[in-house]
């Protein structure tokens, strides 16, 4: 099975219509936790519900509790009230320190996109909570692995392609679907920084905007700003 296979009809129609530049290096950045705020909006948004998030670890499973409760609840409550903090808060949510900054800068020179895994019923909140945030660039809104979308995209401008995500499994992902992808494994939220555990796929690993923009531009060797 081809990598192209492997994306959603879905996806495909999304990258499809992407305004890409052949020749031209391209940025995919994820979204939530690198270029808005996810663990701690969440974690206030559940207070108001009566719901405590503790997080021990960088994982969903078991970290959502009943106030004062000692069992957490149950994985798919969980993702139930992921989903519904999707529905009404993604307008809500916060830029990362510098993302707009660095985008904006960038842009002047690369492909900048945004390839994110926000629920379906989320792409046009979260692109316009983007767009409100200063960052309006192209979005892919996906399921699964982003290896095979990266795999392709690299494929249509046939130029370097660097990728931002926070998750150690999407950095495998493009690890073994477009391993040519230069992989930034970065979290801007302080909240869970110290949760996210290494990852030895990722090329490199930074914890703010600015050191991603000068590990970005030396790749691609841009002038550095």
């Amino acid at each position: 099975m081809s990598e192209h296979s492997k994306i959603l009809p879905r996806v495909m129609a999304q990258l499809e219509a992407l305004p890409l530049v052949a020749g031209q290096p391209l940025l995919a950045v994820d979204a939530d936790e690198v270029l808005v705020l996810l663990a701690a909006h969440l974690k206030r948004f559940l207070a108001t519900q009566g719901i405590e998030m503790r997080l021990t670890e960088y994982r969903l499973e078991g970290t959502m509790f009943p106030e004062g409760a000692e069992h957490p609840l149950a994985f798919d409550e969980s993702l139930a009230w992921l989903d519904r903090f999707f529905e009404t808060e993604v307008l809500r949510q916060e830029a990362i320190p510098h993302a707009r900054e660095v985008l904006d800068r960038l842009s002047d020179e690369i492909q900048v996109m945004v390839l994110t895994n926000v629920p379906q019923h989320g792409r046009e909140k979260r692109i316009e909570n983007l767009k409100s945030l200063g960052m309006p660039y192209p979005l892919v809104e996906n399921t699964g692995g982003k290896g095979p979308p990266l795999a392709w995209i690299q494929k249509q401008i046939n130029a370097p392609v660097v990728f931002v995500d926070d998750s150690p499994s999407q950095i495998q992902s493009a690890a073994k679907h477009a391993p040519e992808t230069t992989r930034i494994h970065f979290t801007g939220a302080e909240l869970v920084e110290g949760l996210i555990p290494n990852c030895a796929e990722a090329d490199y690993s930074v914890t703010d905007w600015l050191a991603c923009e000068t590990v970005i531009r030396t790749r691609l060797g841009l002038n550095s700003n």
